[in-house]
């Protein structure tokens, strides 16, 4: 029950979620939708999901904050976070197929 409650808050996380453009934005939007279908048909724990969706967030907090200070973000910047997510991603897989 716990599950489907937490799988229900996810998905309807991802449907509320606005519309925002970049490939970087879309990548954010991207995991959760991995974390949402790893827990609907059970490849994901509840932990694993949870600590992937910190890690998720934390890449998003630092996004955010790259994005406010110094008139948006670098191409290095870019990089370094487009490395992050790249590796959060890497996470998913390996946490979906474990």
């Amino acid at each position: 029950m716990k599950l489907k409650l937490i799988t229900a808050a996810v998905l309807a996380s991802l449907v509320a979620a606005p519309a925002s453009a970049g490939p970087l934005a879309n990548a954010f939007q991207r995991q959760k939708a991995a974390i949402g279908n790893g827990l609907a048909n059970n490849s994901l724990t509840l932990n694993e999901a949870g600590r992937l969706i910190r890690q998720t967030k934390r890449i998003k907090r630092e996004y955010r904050f790259l994005r406010a200070t110094g008139g948006g973000l670098s191409p290095l910047e870019r990089v370094y976070l487009g490395g992050r997510l790249i590796g959060n991603r890497a996470a998913i897989f390996y946490h979906k197929h474990n």
